[in-house]
């Protein structure tokens, strides 16, 4: 599978021919990101 950015500009927002998977797929990685820095920085 290739890596590639779904998103179409810096707002985020979803290109239109993204599937499901790579929702879920980026979904997850972000607030995973998310979650050790909040881990990490805060407390």
């Amino acid at each position: 599978m290739k890596i590639r950015n779904p998103f179409k500009d810096y707002l985020l927002r979803w290109k239109d021919d993204v599937t499901t998977k790579e929702k879920l797929v980026w979904g997850f990685l972000i607030s995973f990101l998310s979650y050790i820095f909040f881990r990490i920085f805060i407390l």
